[in-house]
């Protein structure tokens, strides 16, 4: 049986995913016969067991975050700055940020890798982060959890296929912090649109 809060991420999943699609298939012209091949070749076993160990990985050094952010550093650079030494210590992450509790303050602090390095941006002033999955689920099942692969379009920078893990923060006295989230890249439209 699925629990109800399962159904509402498999709804909200296929409601983001629709949208998204359609924002692709407007935007961006490739054969769906790519895209279809690319996600055969991400369920291949050798990939599955790959990305399987890289998020063993994410999962841990997300955790390992947790004290940094359970009494929140007063200065947002601060917080940038402990993101970025978090991504050159482990290159498998795409990027990370820190999601205040919006009842602390509306602020989500992002890095993720680029071309050229390191780039880093607020993502709060972009849209309501804490509606967004990887935010709520954590929140409401107060746990880590990964999220169904999504794409996220342009806000890294370029179109991407990811998934995301999510650490909810809680102080000593059980008061929610934020969130921690660390981005597993899972394939780049442009490769999928390349591939033949």
């Amino acid at each position: 049986m699925i629990s109800r809060g399962a159904s509402l991420i498999h709804w909200q999943f296929r409601n983001s995913i629709n949208k998204k699609m359609n924002n692709i298939f407007k935007n961006i012209n490739f054969d769906i016969s790519y895209l279809e091949g690319y996600l055969a070749i991400l369920k291949s076993k050798q990939v599955v067991n790959h990305r399987d160990k890289i998020r063993k990985v994410i999962q841990e050094a997300t955790v390992e975050l947790v004290p940094s952010f359970q009494h929140i550093p007063i200065d947002i650079n601060d917080i940038f700055t402990s993101l970025t030494n978090h991504l050159q210590k482990k290159p498998e992450i795409l990027g990370s940020a820190f999601a205040f509790s919006p009842e602390i303050l509306c602020s989500c602090p992002f890095v993720f890798r680029n071309k050229s390095g390191f780039q880093s941006k607020d993502i709060a002033k972009e849209f309501i982060y804490a509606n967004a999955v990887w935010y709520d689920v954590p929140v409401k099942q107060r746990k880590p959890v990964w999220s169904v692969p999504y794409f996220d379009i342009g806000k890294a920078g370029e179109d991407i296929l990811l998934t995301t893990y999510s650490v909810p923060v809680f102080n000593n006295d059980s008061k929610l912090m934020g969130v921690i989230i660390s981005d597993l890249l899972l394939a780049r439209l442009e490769d999928i649109q390349k591939r033949e």
